[in-house]
């Protein structure tokens, strides 16, 4: 029968399908392919394993983090963990730092002080990793999440109604968001994104740009 007239086999497909006269999201793996074709036919693109190579060598050299949210990071030495070993299940005991102030799903307690810490000690730990040799996955999840932009898309599976969801998510109401972090750390958002987009190669800013539409 051959193609329709009109239309070009290889553009890449809408982002949703018409059904019932509504508009719904596609499903996350068909984003997925969406992106892979992307990639594929990029001409200035460097492919993925090249890029990591970029991100093996620290992007950060000189900074301070306070004190309190110090890690020992830089003095513990890399192990390699093979695939076939299974992890051992770590019981951590939880006990409630402060007065209750919200419930999570999992029934656990959480103060205002506890999360205002846990997101300032995520935000300096993020720093840590962009100082780092060798860890090149950590570094591009920091950088997604540096460079997420202010509303982005959380796709959940319905499963009664067999299909996936839309929701848009904003940067004020994720509570571990790049900008609540920068907020609880008392560090300004945009100086720190910039210093950071100074000192990534252009490659790896585009990767970093062009996936995060996808989110």
């Amino acid at each position: 029968m051959g193609d329709p007239a009109g239309i070009n086999p290889r553009k890449p497909l809408p982002s949703f399908r018409r059904t019932a006269d509504k508009f719904l999201p596609v499903s996350v793996e068909a984003r997925r392919k969406k992106l892979v074709r992307y990639l594929e036919t990029c001409g200035n693109y460097v492919l993925f394993d090249e890029l990591f190579e970029l991100l093996k060598r620290p992007i950060l050299k000189s900074f301070e983090v306070p004190t309190e949210y110090s890690s020992d990071v830089n003095g513990v030495a890399v192990v390699e963990f093979d695939d076939d070993e299974t992890e051992s299940t770590l019981q951590i005991p939880y006990e409630s730092w402060g007065t209750p102030w919200v419930v999570d799903e999992k029934g656990f307690n959480w103060s205002h002080e506890s999360l205002l810490f846990l997101q300032a000690r995520l935000f300096w730990r993020s720093v840590e990793e962009l100082a780092l040799n060798n860890n090149e996955q950590e570094k591009w999840s920091v950088l997604r999440w540096v460079f997420r932009p202010a509303i982005w898309k959380h796709y959940v599976f319905d499963k009664k109604r067999g299909k996936s969801l839309c929701l848009p998510v904003h940067e004020r109401n994720d509570p571990f968001s790049y900008h609540n972090c920068c907020m609880s750390a008392r560090m300004d958002e945009e100086l720190v994104r910039q210093g950071v987009r100074r000192n990534i190669p252009v490659e790896i800013y585009k990767a970093v740009e062009d996936v995060c539409t996808f989110d």
